[in-house]
């Protein structure tokens, strides 16, 4: 594979979904200004792992167990949520729901808060002014009015990575930015921008700039963003949603095979010109978030039509989830020589473009050959002297013309060197079909008569046939055959033959008076 996906380095998990509304920190919760869904599939009210990942919304910390929204509204035990006395953790205030959304063209970080009661405010009378340190009567705080962060009273948000953490807190309605380990040149308050709703049901919005510039954001790194809701300032309350996640990081593999073998360089598996293939896309999500739009296309063949995938690992979605592997196919025949085509897919998470390509290979070693045999009168006769054939008689050639090679042939001509051309027209039979195409293994019968006028006593001819492939490559043959012609010896008659006696006498008289 070859890998091309975006690296981008001021990711983190903190995206909300492309519907979203622009972010504006005024305190209050707009129409379509936060997204309540959950990424990566999470169902809320699940069981957590306290590891988590928890996708974009924070969970909360109550009594050991974690919840999508603070399941005690008013103060009491039941939560170790005594807001009146100090129990195993001081609260002043309880958390009901967070939000989070991570802007990568401004690298901000936008967070929300929703809070049961009035901070500050331990017995529901809509009044801090009782409160003596940390302490005010126990009631009911829920639907009470709202004042906001309260004398003794802190909401803080805390940014971990590796061994650099940072604190911003909020405290008496002034923000403060506190390194608690690690350097942070340039990073303080000038980087937050908050404010908070006076509202029944409070709403405290937050936007934090410059974090690539403190942390490294970069795929596949660690993050923790917690929040902590409290009484002193120096003691946690017990209120406390966090976040646990691993950056970004989305990735896609392609793995495209031919004929069952991987084939990644050449030659790859030896086909016939003519057999079928098989070409087999295996793409899979080998990044930590879904994927979705798809596509996957070959340098050769176009698009590879989503109508071509043959099975989906996980479910029938059109989102390609985490790990999860689809296998789409493509089917061809051979072309002679070595061939390479490349597979490449693409697709995007949250906008943000991945992609990869693989390459396969086969090869067809193309070896186009002919063979033409000449018959005379049946006889294949390529050595003297052949059948024999008397003048008058008819001769018959015949020429049988083979593709003995392994790709077709076309232009096929045949040459007989006494007669020229031998037209289509005496073509009498073609095994195979009745196209101008002579396939492998098929065979063209071409025929030519005539009569013996004169006798010679051996009669020699050759054939040549010519052929060539789809790629221009010339072949060809040649055969010879041959027949003979028996003169004929005249018959005597009785004249004749007293002639020839009395001749062969004289010849005889002749000879004894020279003896003489």
């Amino acid at each position: 594979m070859n890998k091309l996906h975006v690296m981008f380095g001021i990711l983190i998990v903190l995206f909300s979904v492309p519907s979203a509304m622009a972010i504006t920190i005024d305190g209050v919760r707009g129409v379509g200004e936060w997204d309540e869904n959950w990424n990566y599939g999470q169902v809320e009210g699940s069981t957590y792992d306290p590891t988590g990942p928890f996708g974009t919304k924070m969970v909360i910390f109550q009594n050991a167990n974690w919840y999508d929204e603070d399941p005690m509204r008013d103060s009491g035990t039941g939560y170790n949520e005594d807001m009146g006395t100090a129990g195993p953790f001081e609260s002043g205030y309880d958390i009901r729901e967070l939000y989070a959304h991570y802007d990568l063209g401004t690298d901000t970080l936008y967070g929300m808060c929703t809070v049961y009661g009035l901070p500050g405010d331990l017995d529901g009378d809509g009044s801090i002014s009782s409160l003596i340190s940390n302490g005010d009567t126990i009631g009911d705080v829920t639907g009470k009015p709202i004042n906001g962060i309260g004398p003794g009273e802190q909401f803080s948000i805390v940014l971990t990575q590796g061994g650099k953490s940072v604190q911003i807190k909020l405290s008496n309605n002034d923000w403060t930015v506190n390194p608690l380990s690690g350097a942070f040149p340039g990073f303080g308050v000038g980087n937050v921008l908050a404010a908070t709703s006076q509202a029944s049901n409070a709403v405290y919005e937050i936007s934090i700039s410059g974090l690539k510039d403190q942390f490294d954001l970069t795929p596949g790194n660690d993050f923790e963003v917690r929040v902590v809701a409290g009484g002193n300032l120096d003691i946690p309350g017990e209120d406390q949603a966090f976040i646990y996640f691993t950056i970004p990081n989305p990735d896609v593999d392609i793995e495209k095979w031919t004929n069952g073998f991987d084939a990644d360089t050449p030659t790859g598996p030896s086909l016939a010109p003519g057999q079928a293939v098989t070409w087999t896309y295996r793409v899979t999500n080998d990044g930590n978030v879904p994927l979705s739009n798809v596509v996957v296309t070959d340098d050769k063949l176009g698009v590879v039509p989503a109508a071509n995938i043959i099975s989906k690992s996980i479910n029938n979605d059109d989102v390609l989830d985490v790990g999860e592997l689809w296998v789409y196919q493509m089917t061809g025949t051979a072309d002679c020589g070595q061939y390479a085509n490349i597979g490449e897919v693409d697709a995007d998470w949250l906008g943000i473009p991945v992609t990869d390509s693989d390459p396969s290979h086969y090869i067809v070693r193309c070896e186009p050959d002919i063979d033409i045999e000449k018959h005379t009168n049946g006889f294949d006769a390529d050595f003297p002297s052949g059948p024999q054939i008397g003048v008058g008689e008819t001769v018959t050639w015949e020429y049988f013309v083979t593709n003995t090679g392994n790709v077709p042939l076309e232009n096929i001509v045949v040459v007989d060197d006494k007669l020229g051309v031998i037209p289509a027209a005496n073509i009498v039979s073609k095994s195979m079909n009745a196209d101008n195409i002579l396939d492998v293994g098929e065979t063209w019968t071409y025929e030519v008569t005539a009569t013996v006028e004169e006798c010679v006593p051996l009669y020699k001819n050759i054939a040549t046939v010519t052929g060539e492939d789809d790629a221009g490559n010339t072949v060809n043959d040649t055969d010879p055959s041959h027949y003979h012609c028996q003169p004929v010896v005249p018959l005597l008659t009785p004249v004749g033959i007293l002639a020839m006696i009395g001749i062969l006498g004289v010849l005889g008289i002749v000879t004894l008076r020279r003896r003489d």
